[in-house]
């Protein structure tokens, strides 16, 4: 009977151990490598399948639609809280542009895990985070994927950025000026944000 009990409590935690080391392969997955090593160019389109030629969509506009361009990305804000009732008291002038015209909106739909960098990763680069970004979200190092940054910065476009220091750590060189601030200090965001605005339009 002695015997029995052993190979059956040998068996749970053998059970046990490839239960965790499941759970941990799933919860932390390795990061998925793309087959190609280089970064992506406008030439690397693959041939519409019925014609054999290149899409609609892969062409370059003749010119630059715009002159100038600002993206404004607000870790954290709720939707509410500029496209609702109280959205003119809380940002007027963005408020003000959105419903202008000037501006174009988007709303993102985060999932876990929710926190700066694996959402700036997400949004820059088109990757799923993982929950090993999390690990990492303090100690930012560049990010080698190729990203819609890396893309602006091959076009010859010109990149100016203030905010989170993530945004440098992830992307270091790609910016013309860049002031990098903490997260965990960020004293006057309202008025800043404002400003900023303001100089840009």
């Amino acid at each position: 009977m002695k015997v029995r009990s052993s190979v059956f409590a040998s068996w749970i935690l053998v059970c046990e151990v490839f239960a965790v080391a499941l759970f941990l392969r799933g919860f932390f997955p390795a990061p998925v490598k793309s087959s190609f090593s280089s970064k992506s160019r406008l030439s690397d389109l693959p041939p519409e399948p019925v014609t054999g030629r290149l899409m609609n969509s892969s062409a370059p506009p003749p010119g630059p639609l715009f002159k100038r361009m600002v993206l404004m990305v607000v870790d954290a804000l709720r939707e509410d809280f500029l496209f609702g009732s109280n959205g003119r008291s809380y940002m007027p002038y963005t408020r003000h542009l959105v419903e202008r015209g000037s501006t174009h909106s988007y709303v993102a739909k985060a999932r876990a895990p929710t926190v700066t960098m694996p959402r700036i990763k997400a949004l820059t680069s088109g990757s799923v985070p993982g929950f090993i970004d999390v690990v990492v979200n303090l100690n930012s190092h560049a990010l080698l994927e190729d990203n819609l940054m890396y893309q602006a910065k091959a076009a010859g476009l010109r990149m100016m950025f203030y905010g989170d220091d993530t945004w440098i750590k992830l992307f270091p060189k790609h910016f013309t000026e860049s002031e990098g601030t903490t997260s965990f200090f960020v004293s006057d965001y309202t008025e800043f944000c404002v400003l900023s605005l303001k100089s840009l339009f």
